[in-house]
């Protein structure tokens, strides 16, 4: 799915609650890839080294992408790490980590003491967390002739187009990223500016 924006992590967020003797810390963060996730779970283990514990989640894309991941790190199959990520997926939030350390306290929570228990933190961290809004872009270069420069820059900036890097050689060349949401018509808009002189290549 493409979206015109959504909503990302502006921030790291923690919450903290105990159940049974037992301690949950929640921790939330952004992760715009895996390895960024993959990162952020290893600082929050390094951050927590005495937790029983450390139950992770991540989606590392957009809103129903599926770059995602979890881990229950010891606990119950499915009372940790999965229920986590159902509730990262159904909270509209793209690019987000999660992490939540346990603290054991001698006493077993049963299978659905503990789900309850790693979602409810979860919860109560993304309720902490500070959101921006993320528009996302996809990259490109357009190649064309000098006379048409001013033409074009005037379209990309109409269009939300920024122009990354210039370069003028025999025509000219723009590296630039496009929001998802033009990128599909911008094509047309150039062919019909250049009169169809133009080479246009996505990444």
């Amino acid at each position: 799915m493409e979206y015109l924006f959504y909503r990302v992590p502006a921030g790291i967020a923690t919450a903290q609650m105990i159940v049974r003797k037992s301690r949950f810390v929640a921790t939330v963060g952004s992760a715009g890839t895996k390895q960024e996730a993959q990162d952020f779970i290893e600082n929050v283990r390094n951050f927590h080294p005495a937790a029983t514990h450390n139950c992770y989640a991540f989606l590392a894309c957009a809103p129903g992408g599926t770059d995602t991941g979890f881990g229950d790190d010891g606990e119950v199959s499915g009372t940790a790490g999965r229920p986590m990520l159902t509730l990262l997926e159904h909270s509209n939030i793209g690019e987000i980590v999660a992490v939540v350390s346990r603290y054991f306290g001698g006493v077993k929570l049963g299978s659905g003491g503990l789900l309850r228990a790693y979602t409810d933190s979860l919860r109560m961290a993304l309720g902490e967390l500070a959101l921006k809004k993320h528009i996302p872009v996809q990259s490109g270069h357009l190649v064309f002739p000098y006379v048409r420069e001013n033409l074009i820059r005037i379209l990309f900036k109409k269009s939300g187009v920024i122009i990354t890097n210039v370069e003028h050689g025999e025509d000219v060349r723009f590296d630039f990223s496009a929001p998802f949401n033009v990128a599909k018509s911008l094509e047309e808009k150039i062919a019909s500016l250049t009169r169809g002189k133009f080479k246009l290549v996505w990444r």
